[in-house]
């Protein structure tokens, strides 16, 4: 997980009897963060693509 201190917080609430939600918790967390940067990097591509330079914006 990239933000540090929300692992922090986890950690310090995850006991037996929440575990598994803390660590479902934990995955889902990571999903979302590897899709946004996934999605990051496929619109800075398409803003950035040679392609893209000549058109004309449209309005």
């Amino acid at each position: 997980m990239r933000n540090t201190w929300l692992a922090e917080q986890l950690a310090k609430i995850s006991d037996e009897k929440n575990q598994f939600i803390i660590d479902e918790a934990v995955k889902y967390i990571e999903q979302l963060e590897d899709d946004n940067e996934s999605l990051q990097i496929a619109l800075e591509g398409n803003i950035w693509s040679p392609k893209k330079w000549n058109e004309k914006a449209e309005k």
